[in-house]
């Protein structure tokens, strides 16, 4: 399989600048042994690079449509240029943030919620902006019906059945009886921004018990390194779409479990965040550790 994931991009004052997403297999031996082989990593997904004026309101169902990276959100790039109204163009399940890093997203059943920083849930603006988020139209296979309780750590094996995380990116939707679960969301950022760790040093915590809801969201492989967080990212709405945020932990009593595979991952870049570079590893184990209650 060769190397190719090149698309025309605008740079923001229209066409004609190529962004280029690309690995050969001797990159990928001087890259480290932390990097996928050029094999692994073409396997895993197909990626295109987008600016603004690229993205198409066509979408197709397997196909995620992502605003930004995560190696530009760790870096404090909170400001994007996709509105929420956008967004929904390409998928109708999701999660994100808004400008300024401003709450937490929740997009279930094509419409969006923000956990303000107490977790209560208010409608946003769909004018409203993203520099994050990431969506799809949700198409699952087969439901599974899961029985607890049983803790998160457990539910991921128990997914794959005890083989290693999926090797392509993977939406998915857990609708279900929680004993416990722990949300977060965090303040408003003005700039000039901090880090994401810094701001994520502000986050306001909540738990809920006994609680009916759904969690959104989705579980990427190491090859996206860079361009997203490996491993599972989660959001969560309670039933009555009156508490929710983003998942640290939960205990689950019984769920039925949907998941969509992917076979493509668009990425649109705002005009300020460069196209990621393989050569600067993300710190994974220390951005799981912002992103979950250890």
């Amino acid at each position: 399989m060769a190397a190719r994931r090149v698309v025309p991009a605008g740079s923001g004052a229209g066409a004609g600048v190529s962004l280029g997403f690309t690995l050969s297999a001797g990159d990928a031996g001087r890259m480290g042994s932390g990097l996928m082989s050029e094999l692994e990593f073409l396997n895993a997904l197909h990626v295109d690079l987008l600016r603004h004026d690229g993205i198409s309101v066509a979408r197709s169902p397997h196909e995620l449509f992502q605003t930004s990276t995560i190696q530009a959100l760790l870096g404090g790039a909170f400001d994007g240029d996709v509105t929420l109204n956008e967004l929904l163009e390409h998928g109708d399940l999701g999660l994100g943030t808004l400008n300024g890093l401003d709450g937490e997203l929740i997009v279930i059943d094509g419409k969006v919620f923000k956990a303000e920083l107490d977790c209560t849930l208010s409608r946003p603006d769909l004018q409203s902006q993203t520099p994050y988020a990431v969506v799809v139209p949700f198409t699952p296979g087969p439901e599974q019906r899961v029985c607890g309780p049983i803790s998160a750590a457990t539910l991921e094996r128990r997914l794959w059945r005890d083989h290693d995380r999926p090797r392509a990116p993977t939406a998915i939707r857990i609708d279900g009886r929680f004993e416990m679960i722990r949300l977060r969301s965090v303040p408003k950022q003005v700039p000039p921004y901090p880090s994401l760790s810094e701001a994520i040093g502000h986050q306001h915590r909540r738990d809920l018990h006994d609680v009916s809801g759904t969690m959104v969201g989705f579980c990427f492989p190491d090859g996206l390194a860079g361009i997203e967080i490996v491993g599972f990212h989660l959001h969560f709405t309670c039933d009555r779409r009156l508490h929710g945020g983003h998942v640290l932990d939960y205990t689950l009593r019984d769920a039925i479990v949907r998941i969509d595979k992917a076979a493509e991952l668009h990425v649109e870049l705002p005009a300020a965040v460069d196209p990621p570079d393989r050569r600067h590893l993300v710190d994974q184990p220390a951005l799981r550790r912002l992103e979950s209650s250890s």
